[in-house]
């Protein structure tokens, strides 16, 4: 398992070393981050079909840095296998950790490179979601590839999806496949929250995001929190895994993080 010390900032999560049912890893990153991550709750979910490896059923993953002045946050849902969702976060944490992204167009150089060396042997293929923050200017900008969300909650407004999202995927096998994702911008003011999640959230009751946690739901647990990034993503997590309205959740793998704006 590798996972840097959160006190630090730093915090990589690989779903393979989070396979029980039912159950959430989650902690604090920093001062002003949590992250969490699940392999859902529901053993023989549908969502099982795309899964390569019966020995991991978690293909999730997440990397958070937290690194005073700026932040960055990314989320990666696998299929066919862990592998490029596992190697794509790890590069970009590891590159994170020396570099930090000035703007969108160093951005996209980055995700263009995190297929380094030879081709990865794999059928694996993930969505990707991006984003880097700036503490002092309250702006930030982030690439999407796939369904996942960034979302920003704060006082006066419900949760807002501020990246594009579609059906794409990238692979560790393939540099173009990760060229020309969603490219967004965004600002935020005090008080805001920004999540940043795999679709095991507003997809919690697989393949019905109808009946699944929406943005008031996100919200209402967001305010009620007072700005503790821990409760969001303990809270959320929970919500998906139990599901709601009487609907099923737990029905897919989870990558959460919460940050402060």
């Amino acid at each position: 398992m590798n996972t840097p010390d959160p006190r630090l900032g730093r915090l990589l999560l690989l779903g393979e070393d989070y396979g029980e049912y039912g159950a959430v890893g989650s902690t604090r990153v920093g001062t002003h981050a949590a992250a969490a991550i699940s392999v859902g709750r529901v053993s023989d979910s549908p969502s099982q079909q795309w899964k390569f490896d019966a020995r991991v059923m978690n293909e999730d993953s997440l990397c958070v840095m937290e690194a005073g002045s700026w932040a960055g946050y990314a989320v990666a849902d696998a299929h066919y296998g862990p592998e490029s969702s596992h190697m794509l976060v790890s590069r970009l944490h590891q590159i994170w950790s020396k570099v930090r992204p000035t703007g969108l167009d160093h951005l996209s150089q980055m995700v263009e490179f995190l297929r380094q060396g030879d081709p990865a042997r794999t059928d694996s293929e993930t969505t990707l979601l991006v984003v880097v923050y700036d503490r002092v200017e309250r702006t930030g900008f982030g690439i999407s590839f796939g369904d996942s969300s960034f979302v920003m909650v704060g006082p006066g407004h419900d949760a807002r999806p501020l990246n594009g999202r579609d059906n794409r995927y990238v692979t560790a096998r393939s540099r173009s496949s990760l060229r020309h994702g969603n490219a967004f911008r965004f600002a935020a003011n005090p008080g805001d929250l920004m999540l940043t999640y795999t679709d095991g959230i507003d997809e919690c009751h697989y393949r019905s995001a109808a009946t699944s946690i929406q943005p008031h739901h996100v919200s209402d647990i967001g305010l009620r929190s007072g700005g503790d990034t821990l409760q969001v993503v303990t809270e959320l997590s929970a919500l998906a895994l139990r599901g709601v309205d009487g609907n099923p959740g737990g029905e897919d793998n989870i990558a959460l993080i919460c940050a402060n704006a």
